[in-house]
Parts: C-alpha cells; structure tokens; sequence
C-alpha cells in the first residue's frame, strides 16, 4: 500500500495498532469467559507492532480460534445453563398440554420388629449353656399385616457365638443390652452394644464386679437408658423363699447400687422387675412379683408396683386367689401383662386395667382361645399390637418344646416365632428401624 505522506503511513499504523490491541483486549475478555465456563485456556497474546503481512495473519488464524471459542463457550453456556422455561414455538403453543403427574413423597420409615429370647438344646449338656438368638425376619410392627403364621426355622440367628448367655434386656434406642451371663461363681450381669444386624459387639463387660458376692439375673433397663433394675441375692442355693431375693437398680456403668426391698428367709422373695414405660405421677414405677407363703403354709406370688427409689408400694392385681408372676407393662402404661396360675385361672396370660395412678380397675384373660400346657414370660411389642410369650403346647420334634407365640391385643391371630426343636423363653422386641437408625422392649 503506498501513501503519500509520512503522516498518512503513521495514521494508518496507528489506526492497524488501534485495531489490534482493540481484539487483543475482546480476545483476553472472551476467553477469560470461555475458562469460566468451559475451562478453554486463554487465547495466546499478540505482537503489539507486527507487520501488515503478520497483521493479517494473525487476524486471520485468531478470528477462527475466536469463532471455536465462542462456539465451545456457548455450548457449554447451554450444557450448564440453570433450568429455566424454554420459549414455547408456535407449534408448541397449540399442543394440547401434558397433565403434570404428582410427585409422591417418599414413606416415612416404618418400624420393623423382630424377637430377641434365650434358646438352648433339649439335652442335658446344652440346658445349662444357653445362648442368646433372634428373628432374622420382621414379626411385628407397621409389616405385621405381611408376617407369616409361622417364622421359618432358617431365619434364627445367634446374636453372639458363646454360650451361657439368656434373659436380655435391651435399651430404647436398641444399641444396649444387659443379659444374664454364667460364671465360675453362678450368675451375674454382662452387657454388650448391638449392631444393625443384631450381633452384640464388646461382649462380656460385667456390670456387677463391684459387688461380686451378689449373684444377679432378670435385667431390665429404665426407659431412659441410665439405670437398670434386677433380682439379687447372696450364694448358697438357688434362689426362692429359703434364699430369697430382692429388687435392686444401679447405674449401667455399675455404680449406685441400691436395694429397693427387704426379703426375709422363708418368709418372702421378690422377683421380676419391670419398669413402667413413662412416669406415673412424677416418677418411674418398677413392678414386681412379691413371693411369700399363704395361711395354709402354701408359696403363692402377688404382683406389686413401687416407685423407682423404693417408696410408694401399691398392690398390681385384684383377684387375689390365684398366683402372679412375671409382670410386663404395655407401652402405653395402661396395662400390665402377666402369669397367672390358680384353679379359677382361665388360661395363663392375664392383664390389668390400671388407672392413671397404676391402680388396678379391671383384669382380663388375655387369650381368646385357651391352649393347652402353661403360657409364661409376656411381652408386648413398642407399637402394643401385639404380646409375645411362650408356650409348650405344640410338639415339635419328639417333645412338646418351649416355642416363641405372639397373639394381637385382643388375644387373637396366634402366630409361632420358632420352629426348630428347642427350648425358648424370654423373648424380648426389639425395633430393627431404631437400631438402623441408631427400640427395644
């Protein structure tokens, strides 16, 4: 290009420099755009005075990296862009439109129950070393409706592989359990934290080393979880009225022993404590079978209830004629199951009606349908629905064993928890969502 002035060349330059550096600037802008977005580099800085010949070049090839750029960024604008209502075309608008279907919200978790209770062999060897066992299937809860009449027998699992273990209570967020464990000295109480497939994890911590001349069983752990209740009593033969037993309650990490009543050999024996789900004017209520002999010289068993620091004893039952034991209460503190024996007894599952004081109003036979043999350790699941228990009417096998039941409230829709040829006893609910979670009854 030739000009006719040195001004007019200087003009032009300054006018191709102008130009130049105007790109170089958009160009550091969109790319730094396009990084953002994309993660493109930035575009390659430019020679501030090149010549025409360079010039056109570099416009050239940068013009095309530009293009590529500004494409990418904007597909990526469209990849990455927030939701927002597209601009509906005229075909669109005349489309008849698609009903929106409901999002249904997802179901709250429901509780799931399964049985916890103490098995052991029907030999001689085995009955003295009992292990600790639980339904692997749901018998209970929100799912009941889905339970089977009978638990298959494959879906029983141990829930710790050593023997000599029974009677458990587990605490209300379901991760405790205290139990009976044997020792070289008789029996006393160990605890252990339970997973969420019910295996117990750090077994064999014994809550009772501080008083090792107290043998101990029957556990059961307050509803907040900070105490538990059992049966004491010193050696020298088994427990009952000639070495009687008392209630006690201590700390779970063993301390604040205390005894909440007086045995008198021969006399009187307390056993089976069993908390009261809420307080009852202003304080927990343990109850409790209180053993003692009759005007003819007979043990009979009255069920009782007291505070939890041992003051306040009310009686639990009303027909007195028969003989009490192994109180339960239901989750809404309204009833209290139990064992009665006696010749008026219509079957052995009772409960009584009690009032907001844990006064009894009324008792009732608990099962419909009367079974055959004894019914013995009731206890209801966290929702009420149902009771479980045991009983030895069925044979199984060559003997009539010790099955785990449970019958709905109302003492219908029995239902075996058990089917293999063994003994059982204690069951105990527990809630397979709470442990999940992380109830146990």
């Amino acid at each position: 290009m030739m000009f006719r002035h040195a001004r007019d060349r200087e003009r032009a330059h300054a006018g191709r420099d102008d130009v130049i550096h105007r790109w170089v600037r958009l160009s550091r802008d969109r790319s730094s755009l396009c990084t953002h977005r994309s993660g493109m580099p930035m575009l390659p800085m430019i020679h501030p005075r090149p010549s025409w010949r360079r010039f056109r070049l570099l416009s050239t090839a940068a013009c095309a990296v530009f293009s590529a750029a500004l494409s990418a960024c904007s597909e990526q604008a469209v990849l990455t862009a927030p939701d927002s209502p597209a601009r509906p075309s005229a075909e669109d608008s005349l489309a008849t439109p698609t009903p929106t279907t409901p999002v249904t919200p997802a179901p709250p978790a429901r509780d799931v129950y399964t049985l916890l209770f103490d098995q052991w062999g029907t030999d001689a060897a085995s009955f003295e070393r009992p292990w600790l066992a639980h339904t692997t299937t749901p018998v209970g809860g929100l799912l009941s409706e889905d339970v089977p009449a009978e638990t298959p027998a494959d879906t029983v699992r141990r829930v710790m592989d050593f023997s000599g273990v029974f009677d458990a209570s587990v605490s209300s967020d379901g991760r405790l359990m205290v139990f009976t464990c044997t020792t070289g000295h008789g029996t006393t109480l160990c605890k252990a934290t339970l997973d969420s497939v019910m295996r117990a994890q750090m077994p064999g911590a014994i809550l009772s080393t501080a008083f090792s001349a107290l043998l101990a069983d029957q556990a059961a752990i307050s509803p907040d979880g900070t105490q538990v209740a059992f049966r004491g009593w010193q050696p020298g033969g088994p427990v009952g009225l000639f070495n009687p037993g008392d209630i006690y309650v201590m700390n779970l990490d063993g301390s604040n022993l205390t005894r909440l009543t007086a045995a008198e050999r021969g006399r009187m024996s307390y056993a089976s404590p069993a908390w009261s789900p809420r307080r009852i004017d202003g304080a927990y209520r343990l109850a409790y079978a209180r053993e003692q002999r009759d005007g003819d010289g007979y043990a009979v068993s009255r069920l009782e209830s007291m505070r939890a620091d041992g003051t306040a004893m009310l009686a639990l039952t009303i027909d007195t004629t028969g003989s009490d034991t192994e109180p339960a209460w239901s989750p809404d503190g309204a009833r209290v199951a139990f064992v009665r024996r006696g010749a008026a007894a219509r079957g052995d599952l009772w409960a009584v009606q009690l009032d907001g004081h844990a006064r009894p109003v009324a008792e009732h036979a608990l099962l419909e349908n009367e079974l055959d043999d004894v019914q013995r350790a009731p206890s209801w699941s966290p929702d009420g629905k149902r009771l479980a228990f045991i009983s030895a009417h069925e044979i199984l096998g060559d003997f009539y064993n010790w099955q785990v039941y449970s019958v709905d409230a109302s003492g219908t829709d029995l239902r075996r928890h058990t089917s293999v040829a063994r003994e059982h006893a204690n069951p105990v609910w527990v809630s397979r969502t709470n442990i999940n979670s992380g109830a146990a009854h």
